[in-house]
């Protein structure tokens, strides 16, 4: 019975030293730095990202600030509804679907929650009242 509890209570332990050591080990290995500005194409938008802290950190929410201008004249987009959509790329962790704030002047917010370390991709959703069709990039 004694024997019992204590290969309980060892493994409990192993598996909290390896928890511990896992946590340690992503924090001190370099991660690798996206670019500081992401611009793509989405109909009739141009869209530009940004991820502060940059390489976000996977202890804490990463904030994702959307530019989103017009393509023909540049012109500020206020009345979008923007949806974000984020995937690992390498293994799947399932789709996690955020709304971004308006901030005005065509920028938006979001928190988003990346649970691993390694690439993912964030998928941007923009519809307009009144829009013909949404738009995605």
């Amino acid at each position: 019975m004694k024997r019992g509890l204590l290969a309980i209570a060892l493994g409990i332990i192993f598996l909290i030293l390896i928890t511990w050591i896992g946590t340690l080990l992503t924090s001190i290995v370099p991660h690798r730095v996206t670019a500081q500005s992401q611009t793509a194409q989405a109909g009739p938008y141009q869209v530009t990202m940004q991820v502060s802290p940059n390489p976000p950190p996977i202890t804490q929410p990463a904030t994702l600030t959307i530019q989103v201008l017009l393509n023909t004249s540049k012109q500020p987009v206020t009345n979008a509804h923007i949806t974000l959509a984020s995937n690992m790329e390498t293994m799947d962790m399932s789709t996690d679907n955020v709304e971004a704030k308006p901030q005005g002047n065509g920028m938006y917010l979001a928190t988003v929650q990346f649970t691993m370390s390694g690439p993912w991709q964030v998928q941007v959703s923009i519809s307009t009242p009144g829009g013909t069709q949404p738009a995605t990039t």
